[in-house]
């Protein structure tokens, strides 16, 4: 089994990949949902922060030096994985995340960690992009701090739904911001898993599973 189809059993194992009936944030009926809410020990972090770690050294090793976790899901997802970056990869990354509201005491600002007081390449880390909101807002953030130069971003996974202009949230972001986006997996990885019957017995779902994602997929996707 390949990396990609190890990381959605992993997904599907913590209940982090779920299938049934959802309403996404943007009102659309998926027959699947992510919740990265659900890593909640440590041995499932570590898996996690594995996988993010093999996906930015394949993509961004000699790119960047800098971890930006948003807050809130971001901030253990970035601390977890420069430790795999160290511990596992002798890549000693820094890491970034922000507070939601600034502190006007003690060290005050936005940002705790990494502060920028040098130039870092940055890849910023998420769980998944719908719409991309969370990613503007980080690049609004960061915009205006010369030393902060943001050069990728990694997500879990990539539900690749078209937005207003019929772009996926991370092509639009790449083309806006001109940075490198990459997922762990994508929509198309969890079809090619359960267009094996062997997975769907074992999820206790039928054909109409994957009828349904494909459905979805052609209606929503980019």
């Amino acid at each position: 089994m390949n990396e990609k189809l190890k990381f959605i059993e992993f997904l599907i194992s913590v209940g982090a990949l779920r299938f049934g009936d959802f309403t996404t944030k943007s009102g659309r009926q998926s027959p699947y949902f992510i919740n990265t809410g659900e890593f909640r020990t440590g041995k499932a972090m570590l898996e996690l922060a594995r996988a993010y770690a093999q996906t930015f050294t394949q993509n961004f090793a000699s790119q960047a030096d800098n971890l930006y976790g948003p807050a809130y899901k971001g901030i253990p997802l970035c601390t977890a994985t420069t430790m795999i970056l160290s511990g596992e990869h002798n890549l000693d990354v820094s890491f970034t995340y922000n507070r939601k509201e600034r502190k006007d005491h003690g060290e005050g600002g936005l940002l705790v960690g990494d502060t920028y007081s040098e130039t870092k390449k940055i890849v910023i880390i998420e769980d998944v992009v719908t719409a991309g909101t969370s990613v503007r807002e980080t690049m609004n953030l960061l915009k205006d701090i010369p030393q902060a130069q943001v050069v990728g971003l990694i997500v879990a996974v990539d539900r690749k739904e078209k937005l207003e202009n019929g772009q996926s949230a991370l092509a639009q972001i790449q083309e806006q911001w001109g940075i490198k986006t990459h997922s762990i997996i994508d929509i198309d990885d969890i079809i090619a898993y359960i267009e094996n019957p062997e997975n769907l017995r074992n999820l206790g779902q039928d054909d109409s599973l994957l009828q349904r994602i494909q459905a979805y997929r052609q209606k929503w996707g980019s």
